[in-house]
């Protein structure tokens, strides 16, 4: 039995099956695919910005498969806690180098050397870390994180934890400021 149009054997998934099983010979030689020199799908800026703005894939194709692919769009939501979590990034590291002109000092070893050592290179790592971070957590915001909370959340525990620190770093001005005199001008001591 044979496709009626080409002429050539038509394939069963089936047939092939139980001549394994039952080790006849029968089973039909698969013609040689059809192979093209070059891809025809490219990958380039153009692909990429067009994606961006476009996007196809915005639901999985099967029941599941929210929690397994990687889409091309998300929620909006995803998008606001990226961008409130890196502006308090840079509101955080802004406050850190006030109060350490005003006579605070930073807990954190690391980020003291760099503030000793360079401070462009200090806002650079912290800035840059926390964007690269951000931006593959928020890539995965559909999947579990160790199996059981959603990374979802995880953003959002990183954007109430940053919330927490500018409250800290807020009440910290108030306690220094009270005591500076009138000329005070930020990063001078630096």
């Amino acid at each position: 039995m044979g496709d009626p149009l080409s002429g050539k054997p038509i394939r069963s998934p089936w047939r092939d099956w139980f001549a394994r099983m039952t080790g006849e010979s029968s089973v039909t030689e698969l013609p040689i695919a059809e192979r093209r020199a070059s891809e025809r799908r490219t990958h380039s800026f153009w692909s990429f910005t067009y994606g961006s703005f476009r996007p196809r894939r915005r639901v999985g194709r099967r029941d599941g498969d929210h929690e397994r692919i990687h889409l091309d769009w998300h929620e909006p939501r995803v998008l606001y806690l990226v961008l409130a979590i890196i502006l308090m990034c840079c509101a955080d590291a802004l406050f850190t180098l006030n109060l350490m002109a005003v006579g605070a000092e930073e807990v954190n070893t690391l980020m003291g050397d760099l503030i000793a050592r360079d401070v462009e290179q200090f806002l650079a790592v912290k800035i840059g870390v926390t964007g690269i971070s951000v931006v593959l957590l928020a890539f995965a915001a559909r999947r579990q994180f160790l199996f059981v909370i959603p990374v979802f959340r995880v953003l959002q525990l990183f954007c109430a934890g940053y919330c927490v620190l500018i409250l800290w770093e807020l009440w910290l001005f108030a306690v220094y400021v009270t005591d500076l005199p009138f000329h005070w001008r930020p990063w001078s001591d630096l």
